[in-house]
């Protein structure tokens, strides 16, 4: 959540609340990267979640959440950088769905690092106006999502890897 939180300093997000969302995001955005990055992460004797498919549709899965959850926090995002975050939010959503095309493990090994087609991406771009102009009508934040934060309330070895 971390980066959601400097992109937001960066993109001057002024409402509080809508932090809460880049957290979220910047989650979603990390979980997708450790399930893309299985095999490359064992490769370097790191390892965060299984090198399993099952490991990799759990943590894709949680990613889901807080992608939706992340959502109508956007709108607080100034309009001239909202788009941006709104294309960014569903390519990297999409990675995942390319992941778990890949069905079993032994097809994940294969595919190699996980990359959304361009033609996909011009895909979720176009969708993206959908998106903005969605967002055009949230009048206020409504985000429930604090059951999945309850994380950050435990206490949080930094150098334990799983």
């Amino acid at each position: 959540g971390t980066v959601g939180l400097m992109m937001s300093k960066i993109l001057k997000v002024e409402n509080k609340d809508a932090l809460k969302g880049a957290v979220d995001l910047g989650i979603a955005m990390q979980f997708t990267n450790i399930a893309r990055d299985v095999c490359e992460d064992k490769a370097r004797k790191r390892q965060y979640i299984g090198h399993d498919f099952f490991s990799i549709k759990e943590i894709i899965n949680d990613s889901q959440i807080f992608y939706e959850s992340s959502f109508n926090c956007i709108s607080y995002i100034p309009f001239r950088s909202r788009f941006s975050v709104i294309v960014a939010r569903r390519v990297y959503r999409k990675i995942g769905d390319y992941i778990l095309k890949q069905k079993n493990i032994d097809n994940y090994d294969k595919a190699g690092k996980i990359y959304v087609p361009i033609v996909e991406k011009v895909i979720q771009t176009f969708l993206s106006i959908f998106d903005l102009v969605k967002l055009q009508f949230i009048k206020n934040l409504n985000y429930n999502n604090q059951a999945n934060h309850n994380i950050l309330e435990q206490e949080i070895n930094l150098n334990e890897r799983i």
